[in-house]
């Protein structure tokens, strides 16, 4: 089938162009704007956008490989965007420009989808109605635009920011039928998924290593690995793990030689380790359907295991050994999981009261057929749940004459202080006390708790701190206050202890108040500066609020829920008929003994058990790996031999 000809062909080439264009433009131009390493970033950029031009099925690869770490926030204090849109920018500028060449060109495309025209054009009608409800709803305006890489979770721009998983979706969906789909996503897709499956598991063993012990399961320490938007509590690494780790067993199951089975069975238990030390009850049961679903139509498709029937008996022995094995140390190495599991009645009971509080949101049949716009959860159950308020805010203003300060918000109620706090990394190098200089000021007297602590996301452990007082005063701050930090003075660090991130904490001490900050200094023992971004004239660039508990107004904690609060039973509708479009599609392949769809099945399985308990879509990059999922099993069934010498150019 050739895609077109004459003038259309000039024309779809002409829009290709101009959309990769606009892409590669837009991850540059963003790149640039990076606090930490813009032209390190730029450059990465150009290569994958080289990269995916010449191989344009690297997209599919490359997205699930790095989407798991590409996410900087801690340190540069993005909020609307990260490191993991620039890199789907990379990606869809190199794939549309492949494209824009072989129509061109008047090549061979690929064959159509059965029903993906119209499942596009169903998601992109759903997006575009969410986004309108949306930005309706909190009553959009430009004039905010400068602060939107730090608003916050209650703005306009929550909307955007939770749309843009969906919208890069839409836009490497149609790469199904660019020739990068003549390659068969759904295999550059499974090796993705194992290549990001082994930096997340070394990322999170790095944490238990530094932070917790490898093998101490006594702490209450969960492990996030590089999913810093969990700073707001959530489930972003369970939803990871229920996606990834079948794929696991994936890499062991079609490992050819020893040596491969052998590396495939660590990555396995590796993941079993990490996935055990989330302390996830949700996640431990959503994998172990997925698994045995797995092992239950493997046997009844008779797959057979690519290394031999006597392999396929080690690896069913060395997966029950690992699991019991590692389940037994989780279990019986310490307190905590035995503690949570013994809560889980009154939790449950807490998370029905939640949904329920979430359900009642919906206040008119227009609101339970269309809800109340994407991103707007927090917003409307912060302000109308009894006890649903956040426990603190973080907010960057500009002054009239060209300043700019911080605004902390202190939580409605007395129970939710300190559990909120501004932070920024720091090295923590230096011993004794370190000392912090601040102007700051509120219109009635109020309290600040100040703390330097070694610390990765949400758990801390040895610390400075000391309480500061702000004088009530309409006016703006006069002199600057400096204190000394008094506890840990960090002088009998280990070579452990010295690996470990040193974090500054800024937390409102009293509820209903309201603190303006107009520069924050951390001195060192030597009297050195440390903070980037003091003054907070760059917006609340290298800046991180971060909740450290009350994590319900953020997070419904149901995809299903999520959904149909935010875009209503039609929305709902929409995201069945896609899981059905991939199901249907992985179900007609079913005679095949295919372990590809097998795995993919499995993966799908795993997550839409594990929404029973947790909500994705508030999580941009993690909802982008299950809609890439998606997409690549709904095309595995429609791949041809590659007949296009567009590959070829």
């Amino acid at each position: 089938m050739v895609l077109a000809s004459g003038a259309w062909g000039r024309s779809w080439a002409v829009l290709f162009a101009v959309v990769a264009g606009v892409c590669v433009v837009a991850a540059l131009g963003l790149s640039g704007l990076h606090p930490v390493a813009p032209v390190a970033l730029s450059l990465g950029l150009l290569v994958v956008t080289l990269a995916v031009g010449w191989r344009p099925q690297l997209v599919w690869f490359l997205l699930p490989a790095l989407l798991p770490v590409m996410n900087f926030s801690s340190w540069t204090g993005w909020w609307l965007i990260d490191e993991s849109d620039l890199l789907v920018l990379a990606c869809l500028a190199g794939g549309h420009a492949r494209w824009a060449l072989c129509v061109r060109a008047g090549q061979v495309a690929p064959p159509r989808l059965r029903g993906f025209v119209a499942l596009w054009w169903l998601l992109a009608v759903s997006l575009a109605w969410g986004v309108w409800q949306g930005l309706n709803d909190a009553g959009f305006s430009w004039a905010g635009a400068q602060a939107a890489l730090y608003a916050g979770y209650d703005s306009s721009w929550n909307t955007l920011r939770v749309a843009k998983s969906l919208l890069w979706a839409l836009l490497l969906g149609g790469l199904l039928r660019s020739p990068a789909a003549a390659h068969s996503p759904a295999a550059w897709v499974a090796r993705g998924m194992v290549a990001g499956l082994c930096l997340v598991c070394a990322a999170a063993l790095w944490e238990r290593g530094v932070y917790a012990g490898l093998l101490d399961f006594s702490l209450p320490y969960r492990s996030s690995a590089w999913f810093w938007e969990m700073h707001v509590g959530g489930g972003a690494i369970d939803a990871y793990l229920a996606m990834a780790v079948p794929f696991a067993s994936w890499a062991v199951w079609t490992a050819p030689t020893a040596w491969r089975w052998a590396a495939a069975n660590v990555l396995l238990a590796v993941s079993v380790y990490t996935l055990l030390t989330t302390f996830s009850r949700g996640v431990y049961l959503a994998v172990l359907i997925s698994l045995l679903w797995m092992a239950v139509s493997a046997w009844r498709l008779k797959l057979r295991p690519a290394a031999g029937a006597q392999w396929g008996r080690r690896t069913l022995a060395s997966m029950l050994l690992v699991l019991g094995l590692e389940a037994a140390l989780v279990f019986g190495g310490g307190s905590f999981m035995a503690d949570r599991l013994g809560r889980s009645e009154v939790d449950m009971v807490g998370r029905l009261t939640h949904w329920r509080s979430g359900l009642d949101l919906l206040k008119t049949p227009a609101d339970w057929a269309t809800g109340l716009g994407l991103g707007r959860f927090p917003a409307h159950y912060s302000r109308a749940v009894e006890g649903g308020g956040y426990p603190g805010q973080a907010a960057w203003q500009r002054d009239v004459p060209g300043g700019a300060h911080a605004v902390l918000l202190g939580p409605a109620e007395d129970n939710r202080v300190g559990l909120f706090a501004l932070t920024q990394r720091v090295e923590i190098g230096a011993v004794g006390g370190h000392r912090v200089r601040l102007r700051a000021h509120s219109a009635e007297p109020a309290d600040l708790v100040v703390s330097v602590c070694e610390r990765h996301l949400l758990h801390e452990f040895r610390c400075q701190w000391q309480w500061i007082s702000v004088a009530g005063s309409p006016q703006a701050s006069g002199e600057p206050v400096e204190v000394t930090l008094e506890g840990d003075a960090f002088d009998d660090r280990g070579p452990r202890e010295r690996l470990r991130q040193g974090v500054l904490a800024i937390a409102p001490a009293e509820a209903g108040s309201t603190i303006r900050l107009d520069s924050v200094e951390l001195l060192d023992q030597g009297g050195k500066q440390v903070l980037r971004n003091s003054d907070f004239s760059a917006g609340l660039e290298h800046w991180f609020p971060m909740a450290l508990g009350q994590f319900q107004p953020w997070h419904i904690d149901n995809l299903y829920l999520d959904v149909l609060i935010e875009r209503g039973v039609l929305g709902l509708v929409v995201l069945a008929i896609w899981a059905v479009w991939a199901g249907a599609s992985l179900w007609r392949g079913r005679r095949n003994a295919d372990a590809l769809g097998w795995v993919m099945a499995g993966s799908i399985v795993g997550m839409l058990s594990l929404g029973a308990v947790i909500s994705v879509t508030e999580v941009p990059r993690v909802a982008l790996i299950l809609a890439i999922l998606l997409w690549s099993s709904g095309a595995i069934r429609g791949q041809i031999e590659d007949v296009s010498r567009c590959n070829r150019l």
